[in-house]
């Protein structure tokens, strides 16, 4: 709602001081509004961000760092934007420039900057983020000349003969639908289709291929220096312990960051401190207090990492970097680590308690805060890194937060925080900021679903909805917060599901992996079935036989033009024409005016001869039942010819209820092949 309609007309002599501040009010108001747009499109665009190929995001990163090193260049040279922006330019072209060696590798298409660029590059940040920086892509669909019914008849074949080559494939698909006036695509394009499928149904194909390989390879196993600060998530600090603390299961770190305001912190034990890990830190803070407007850190590596500046910059949340040296320009996260270096110790086993000694009491809680806030030192703890995360969580929750504080005038924590009335700007998609917690290095986070779901940081994890993506990769994010679960995407960046390890959580593998293992089992029953369905709604059994029918089509009305021939003779040749003259009592060749007398015994054996290849062309034209599959696809033919009988019919249906079954017995009917072909045996048998 525009402020002016709040005001009033009692007051006449003010008026023009009045239309001031409420002009003033509406500008800022409008600045507020687009700030906040301006902040959502690039929430939006570090989402999209994430689901580049790593191609691009490379590019996009190079030209960041461009754009990164022209506002330091501006800013130390004290230049106005427009000569900042061509002196930089001149010198970036010249070389002069120093960036990383990548960054120029990455830009090989962009060795030299014209103001346009970098305009353009700044105008596509401003709106979008780094996807913006990212330039223009798309997708190839490579399939668009295959008609739907092209597809099923590819998967048909595959279903019959998982192995059949391309060049077989492109015969069927030829002798089925040319005939039908149907175009069919080029090779290369069945080809690409062919390999898309293959890949994303392998699993399913080796099913039906080779199941105990199937089993083996896939099946589940399973003075105040917050004078300024008036507001909340105004400035956040954040730091890390100068010790470490050796668990049960290896060597971690603490990293702490505190809303200042309210003075409520937040601890992650991470195995170690880097950006991904405080990432994931500021990600919690992010979901459950809000938006901060400043962040503080120290000037470490780990928390100035790229990562961590591109997270930060995206969700326009200013990083206030302390100097080299001054532990005093973060004091609140300071002490806080230090109340907790001896508020914890308390808690943890062994503590020898103050039933004891108080002195021994003092002592512990010394020895453990002292080795915790010293560089490089270990404080062993003998819990799990799980069992000690709870443990300082209940300890903020129930000790910490319920602790009145100096600094806040005798309030409490929690108490400060049901103190503030005004709305507090939150993410409401929590997807978004799942970008922020890096994925392993090595591999930008995929893994292939195997057996045991997906691997990673030597854990296991896996959920239900994996079924049916077998051998497929992922991109694998881990929740440094909570390690006992893992979100997993598409690798198109569509969100899979949670996966979670159930040994994190003190779960039975076996139980979870039985689950896993059921509904494995059905999707692939289900879609075995839709595949044989298809196999026989399109008659790939007679393929061959359409093959050669085809190509004998295609040479049937060809008329040869005959051929020169001579005489050709060897001595051998003409002593058989000799006996052969001789045996019919031939002495003149040439003398004979008549046709030649054939001897009756030739005439019979020709016959025989003729009656014989009819019965064998009998017996192609309806196929040698050498298996149950051969007189399914005979009986089809005569069903398709209209010549079938009720007792082929019955046949038919009996196979069909036996493959439905999951033709875990075999078949058996009692109609005989001799009831099936009925006269037609017969008359082969009149034959020979």
């Amino acid at each position: 709602m525009d402020i002016s309609e709040n005001t009033s007309s009692s007051y006449p002599a003010d008026a023009p001081q009045m239309a001031g501040h409420i002009a003033a009010l509406n500008y800022l108001e409008d600045v507020r509004r687009e700030t906040e747009v301006k902040r959502q499109a690039k929430e939006l665009g570090l989402a999209k961000f994430a689901q580049l190929p790593e191609g691009r995001k490379r590019e996009a990163e190079a030209r960041y760092e461009i754009l990164a090193a022209m506002r330091t260049f501006i800013t130390a040279g004290g230049f106005k934007k427009d000569r900042g922006m061509r002196i930089f330019r001149e010198q970036y072209n010249a070389g002069k420039i120093e960036l990383p060696d990548w960054v120029r590798d990455a830009l090989k298409g962009c060795r030299k900057l014209d103001r346009a660029t970098l305009h353009r590059w700044r105008s596509r940040y401003g709106e979008q983020g780094l996807s913006g920086l990212a330039g223009s892509y798309g997708h190839r669909e490579g399939f668009t000349r295959l008609s739907e019914e092209q597809r099923d008849f590819i998967k048909a074949m595959i279903a019959d003969h998982p192995d059949v080559l391309i060049p077989k494939i492109m015969a069927g698909l030829e002798a089925r639908f040319i005939p039908q006036g149907s175009a069919v695509p080029a090779s290369h394009v069945v080809s690409r289709f062919v390999k898309k499928y293959r890949e994303e149904n392998a699993s399913l194909l080796l099913a039906m291929r080779d199941p105990d390989k199937w089993k083996s390879k896939y099946q589940f196993a399973v003075g105040s220096c917050s004078g300024s600060i008036v507001r909340l998530n105004q400035l956040w600090e954040a730091d890390a312990t100068p010790g470490d603390i050796m668990l049960l299961d290896g060597r971690h770190t603490v990293i702490a960051q505190i809303d200042i305001w309210p003075r409520r912190p937040k601890i992650l034990v991470t195995p170690t401190s880097k950006a991904q890990a405080i990432a994931t830190l500021l990600r919690r803070g992010l979901i459950d207090w809000g938006v901060p407007e400043v962040y503080r850190t120290d000037n470490g590596k780990d928390f100035t990492a790229r990562h961590m500046e591109r997270v930060l910059d995206a969700l326009e949340i200013e990083h206030d970097i302390c100097p080299p040296f001054t532990p005093e320009a973060k004091p609140h996260v300071e002490r806080f680590i230090k109340t907790f270096s001896h508020g914890i110790v308390e808690l943890l086993p062994g503590f020898i308690g103050h039933n004891i000694s108080q002195r021994k009491a003092i002592e512990a809680r010394r020895s453990f805060s002292e080795r915790l806030m010293k560089k490089g030192a270990i404080v062993e703890v003998k819990l799990s890194a799980h069992e000690f995360q709870a443990i300082c969580n209940r300890w903020i929750e129930a000790v910490y937060m319920q602790t009145p504080h100096e600094g806040l005038d005798g309030m409490t924590p929690a108490q400060k925080v049901r103190s503030w009335t005004d709305p507090v700007k939150k993410i409401e998609d929590e997807r978004a900021l799942d970008v922020l917690l890096c994925p392993a290095p090595k591999d930008g986070g995929l893994r292939m679903i195997g057996k045991k779901g997906v691997e990673a940081n030597r854990r296991c994890y896996f959920n239900t909805a994996m079924a049916g993506y077998e051998g497929k990769r992922v991109r694998v994010l881990i929740d440094y917060a909570d390690l006992g679960r893992a979100y997993c995407f598409e690798e198109t960046g569509e969100f899979l599901c949670i996966a979670t390890c159930p040994d994190w959580y003190g779960i039975s593998a076996e139980d979870e992996a039985g689950c896993l293992k059921r509904a494995q089992r059905r999707l692939v029953s289900e879609k075995r079935k839709e595949l044989k369905r298809l196999a026989r709604e399109h008659r790939i059994g007679l393929v061959p036989e359409e093959v050669l029918d085809y190509r004998e089509s295609l040479i049937a009305n060809v008329d040869e033009l005959p051929q020169k021939t001579e005489a050709y003779t060897t001595a051998a040749i003409e002593e058989a024409i000799a006996a052969a003259d001789k045996s019919y009592g031939i002495v003149n060749r040439e003398a004979l005016a008549g046709p030649l007398e054939v001897p009756p015994e030739v005439l019979a054996y020709e016959e025989g001869q003729k009656k014989l290849i009819d019965l064998q062309e009998k017996r192609r034209q309806r196929r040698l039942f050498e298996s149950n599959q051969d007189v399914y696809f005979w009986v089809l033919s005569r069903i398709t010819d209209g010549t079938d009988t009720e007792i082929q019919r019955q046949w038919k249906r009996e196979y069909e209820d036996w493959q439905d079954s999951g033709m875990k017995r075999p078949f058996s009917t009692s109609i005989g092949v001799s009831a099936l072909v009925g006269e037609e045996k017969a008359m082969d048998e009149e034959a020979l």
